[in-house]
């Protein structure tokens, strides 16, 4: 069978020995891959081909690894002390344990004490965490640590809510079941206000 894979540009900067030796990991890996496919499920069932499968894969997997530059929260002084909520952020992850994907929204809220973040920054965050082979239980608890840890703010709130196709296609395959994880930081997680006054907000129908 011919093989038409076809090897992808190099990184910019590399040498040429470097970019040799990454082209050859890259061949390997769409080959042991293909193989691997054909050894499951034969050489009939494909549209296509197999290893046109594997590329699409591959391509799938490198999709959902972190950026090399963690997120760089914008910064500025805090002029308010009121709960500031972004909620309904749209992300999609992959199981951990089958590699297979979950897909959901996030709400996340912080309370500012001396620096707040663009509005933008929190969705990118999000993307950044869930870029990544991961649990649904860790990646609430990554949101959770870097915005404390970056804004240091008096306390911060995270619910996911998801879907899991690994619970939808395999085991007691419930497609309509929704996963929720919460990490509470700080104020939301001593003071029984502010975290009330966040599950408020966030179960309020919000835009059309």
């Amino acid at each position: 069978m011919t093989h038409n894979y076809t090897l992808q540009p190099s990184l910019p900067g590399m040498t040429l020995r470097e970019a040799t030796a990454a082209e050859s990991i890259e061949f390997q890996q769409h080959l042991a891959l293909t193989n691997l496919i054909r050894s499951v499920f034969g050489e009939e069932p494909w549209d296509d081909s197999s290893t046109e499968t594997a590329r699409r894969v591959l391509e799938f997997w490198r999709s959902m690894t972190p950026p090399f530059e963690p997120v760089k929260l914008t910064t500025f002084e805090a002029d308010v002390q009121q709960m500031i909520l972004v909620k309904d952020i749209d992300f999609v992850s992959l199981c951990a344990h089958h590699l297979l994907p979950f897909y959901g929204v996030a709400h996340v809220a912080y309370l500012p004490h001396t620096l707040m973040v663009g509005v933008s920054k929190i969705p990118r965050l999000v993307d950044f965490w869930a870029r990544r082979p991961c649990t649904q239980e860790a990646l609430t608890a990554h949101v959770a640590d870097d915005m404390k840890h970056k804004l240091l703010p008096k306390g911060v709130a995270v619910v996911l809510e998801a879907r899991h196709t690994c619970m939808a296609c395999r085991g007691v395959m419930k497609i309509n079941s929704v996963m929720v994880t919460s990490q509470m930081r700080g104020v939301f997680l001593t003071d029984p206000s502010p975290r009330q006054e966040f599950f408020n907000l966030v179960e309020r129908r919000g835009l059309e």
